[in-house]
């Protein structure tokens, strides 16, 4: 069989026609990456796909497409993302933010996916790591362009690490309630702050926020119950809050669910 993949190793640009073509698998010799030769798809997740071109064989002579149909930019460096935060590689996430930026996509897509990975992969909910990236996001605008993926990567970094090794975090279901006065909400949530008891506390919230009462009063009744304990938590719950608040309005309200509960 004829294959025809790019020279450069999609790790670190090693050239591979220095390197060996074993039973189908064709391997970088300067980190060890192997590839698929028909397909390029890589078995190393700290590599990426070697990109592979058609061939045909035509009366004994070897055709190469040098233009085969491109991939999603975006679709690609965001899974590539969601891999590099899963695996903590921090080549993988900064070359993503980098390919993500290339493609001319909204900072909001690394923010996004980095948000969905640190409130699902971090059982004790919102930690530092999140509020890093929600400065991160809040200092972008006064960053020069360049400057831009380097920040973004810093706090998706910290993200990773944060989550590594940690158990998923599973959100509860709203109530099916008939209750839909927000005072009775407020009342309800300020009472399982006060007796610290987590799971009814979120249970509340969330169903505030499925029902669709406004963000000022999601708002409202939150900074309600941090506030009756000035130095909860050493005073860190006021700004997790403040910042959880922060990040939803960079990412979308509908985000909220997740992010508040956490």
């Amino acid at each position: 069989q004829v294959y025809a993949t790019d020279n450069r190793c999609p790790h670190m640009g090693f050239p591979l026609d220095r390197g060996t073509v074993k039973d189908g698998i064709l391997t970088c010799h300067w980190h060890h990456a192997r590839f698929d030769l028909a397909s390029g798809g890589t078995f190393d997740p700290w590599a990426d796909d070697v990109r592979t071109f058609p061939v045909t064989i035509v009366d004994g002579e070897v055709w190469i497409n040098p233009a085969p149909p491109s991939r999603d930019p975006v679709q690609h460096w965001s899974t590539r993302l969601r891999d590099g935060l899963e695996h903590n590689i921090r080549l993988v996430i900064a070359k993503s933010v980098l390919g993500l930026q290339a493609a001319s996509t909204s900072y909001t897509i690394p923010l996004r996916i980095g948000t969905e990975f640190g409130m699902t992969y971090s059982a004790e909910g919102w930690g530092a790591a999140m509020s890093i990236l929600t400065c991160v996001a809040n200092t972008l605008p006064h960053l020069a362009e360049e400057d831009r993926p380097r920040a973004l990567y810093q706090g998706l970094l910290h993200v990773a690490r944060e989550c590594s090794g940690q158990p998923p975090r599973f959100t509860v279901a709203p109530l099916p309630t008939g209750e839909t006065r927000p005072e009775v909400f407020k009342r309800w949530f300020r009472r399982f702050i006060d007796v610290r008891d987590a799971e009814g506390a979120e249970r509340c919230l969330r169903t505030a926020i499925d029902l669709g009462l406004s963000s000022q009063t999601i708002a409202d009744m939150i900074f309600a119950a941090v506030t009756d304990h000035l130095y909860l938590d050493s005073g860190h719950t006021v700004d997790y809050v403040n910042k959880a608040f922060e990040l939803l309005d960079h990412i979308g309200w509908e985000h909220a669910a997740q992010v508040l509960t956490s």
